[in-house]
C-alpha cells in the first residue's frame, strides 16, 4: 500500500507540474502554423460553460543573447541560448497563475517606455545574467535566401521578473513577451496568432469541455487537453502504475507460499489429534473447515496489521513531510480508495485460493 500511495502522490505531482503552466485546453490550426484571430467568435468561446480564462498567443523559437561585461576590460563576454518565445496578452499571466510563480519584480509585460519580458529562471541562469540585464532577441526571418546578410530580426529588451515553476523544461526554455509588441516587431498587420489558451474552471470535465469547444471552433482547428498534449508522460505514468500493481500481486503470491508452509506445519503437528476429534463426531469436512478458517485468519490478521502500518506511515508523511525529494518539496503521498480496494481484493482472493487448495490436498491425502 505504501508503494501505491507513493506512486499516487507522484501521479498527482506530475499532474500538478504539467497543469501549472500548460493551459487546460489549447486550440491550434490543423493546417499551417498561424491563423487570424478574427476567425474566432471570442464572445461565444468565452461564454462556454466551464471556461474560466482565455488567452491568445504566438509561439516562436528564438535566440537570446546577453553581453556580460568583463571586469577591468573594455569588452563583453557574449552568451547565447535557444528559447521558446511566448508572445501573449495579459490574460496569459492570469491563466498561468504567474503571480504565484515568480521572483524579482511584479510580473508585467509592459513598462512606461518599452515592452518587457518575463524569463524562466533556468534560462537566465544559462545566460549567467541578472534580472536587471539587457537582452537581445534574434528571430529568424521568413522566406529568405541562404546568402541573406541579415537572416535575423533583432530587438533589445529587458525583463520585469523571473518565472519559477516546478516544470524544469518551462524554467529553462520560456520567454514571455507582449503580443502587441511582437506584432509590431515582425510587422504583422493581420493580427495572427498560433495558439488559443483556455483555463477551465476547477473540477470541470476536460473531455466534455474539449468536445464542446471543438464544435464551436469547427474542424479547421485542433483542440487538445493538457493530458493529450503531454500524452507520452501520462501514458508512461499509468503504465508504470499497472506494472507496479502486477509486481505487488506477484509479491503477494510469493508471500502465500509462507502461508502454505504454515498451514502444512500446523496440520502435521495436529494430525495425531484427529482420532480424538473424529471420536467427538467431527467429520472430514469439519476438519477441512477448521484448517481452512485458520489459514484465512492468519492472512487476515497479517493483512490488517500490514494495512494499518502502511496507512500510519502514509499519514505521517502527508502530515509531517518527513521524507523530502528536494529542499522545498516533500515526497508526495496520495491515498486512493480504489488502490486500497484493489490490494484488499487481491489479497483476499489469493488467500482464499491458496488456503483452499492447500487444505484440500492435505485432507485428501490424509
Amino acid at each position: 500500500m505504501i508503494l501505491l500511495s507513493a506512486f499516487n502522490g507522484m501521479e498527482k505531482l506530475i499532474d500538478q507540474i504539467y497543469s501549472e503552466f500548460d493551459a487546460s485546453i489549447t486550440i491550434t490550426p490543423r493546417k499551417g502554423k498561424t491563423f487570424s484571430e478574427n476567425e474566432i467568435n471570442w464572445n461565444d468561446l468565452s461564454s462556454t460553460n466551464g471556461v474560466k480564462t482565455i488567452a491568445k498567443g504566438r509561439e516562436e523559437l528564438i535566440v537570446l543573447e546577453y553581453g556580460q561585461p568583463i571586469e577591468e576590460q573594455k569588452d563583453y563576454r557574449i552568451k547565447r541560448t535557444n528559447a521558446k518565445l511566448y508572445a501573449v496578452d495579459d490574460a496569459f499571466l492570469e491563466l498561468t497563475n504567474l503571480h504565484n510563480h515568480y521572483k524579482g519584480g511584479e510580473p508585467s509585460l509592459h513598462s512606461s517606455q518599452n515592452p518587457i519580458g518575463i524569463m524562466g529562471i533556468g534560462l537566465i541562469n544559462k545566460l549567467e545574467a541578472s534580472i536587471n540585464s539587457e537582452f537581445t532577441i534574434f528571430l529568424p526571418k521568413k522566406n529568405i535566401s541562404v546568402r541573406a546578410k541579415q537572416p535575423f530580426l533583432k530587438k533589445k529588451t529587458r525583463i520585469s521578473s523571473v518565472l519559477v515553476y516546478q516544470n524544469k523544461i518551462v524554467n529553462e526554455e520560456t520567454f514571455l513577451w507582449p503580443l502587441s509588441d511582437f506584432r509590431a516587431f515582425i510587422k504583422d498587420t493581420n493580427k495572427t496568432i498560433s495558439h488559443i489558451y483556455v483555463r477551465a474552471v476547477p473540477n470541470t470535465n476536460l473531455d466534455a469541455l474539449r468536445n464542446n469547444i471543438q464544435q464551436k471552433v469547427g474542424n479547421s482547428f485542433q483542440v487538445k487537453t493538457y493530458y493529450e498534449k503531454n500524452a507520452l508522460i501520462f501514458k508512461t505514468s499509468k503504465s508504470e502504475k499497472l506494472i507496479l500493481t502486477l509486481i505487488l500481486i506477484f509479491v503477494f503470491i510469493l508471500a502465500c507460499f509462507n502461508l502454505v508452509s504454515s498451514i502444512t506445519m500446523i496440520y502435521i503437528e495436529k494430525k495425531n489429534n484427529f482420532l480424538a476429534l473424529k471420536s467427538m463426531g467431527v467429520t472430514q469436512k469439519g476438519i477441512f473447515q477448521i484448517f481452512f478458517f485458520q489459514g484465512v485468519m492468519i492472512s487476515a490478521v497479517g493483512a490488517f496489521l500490514g494495512g494499518l502500518l502502511g496507512y500510519f506511515i502514509c499519514a505521517l508523511q502527508m502530515k509531517f513531510e518527513l521524507i523530502k525529494i528536494s529542499a522545498n518539496q516533500a515526497y508526495p503521498i496520495g491515498f486512493s480508495w480504489v488502490d486500497f480496494s484493489t490490494i484488499v481484493v487481491s489479497v483476499s482472493i489469493l488467500t482464499v485460493l491458496f488456503t483452499f487448495i492447500t487444505v484440500k490436498l492435505l485432507t485428501r491425502n490424509d
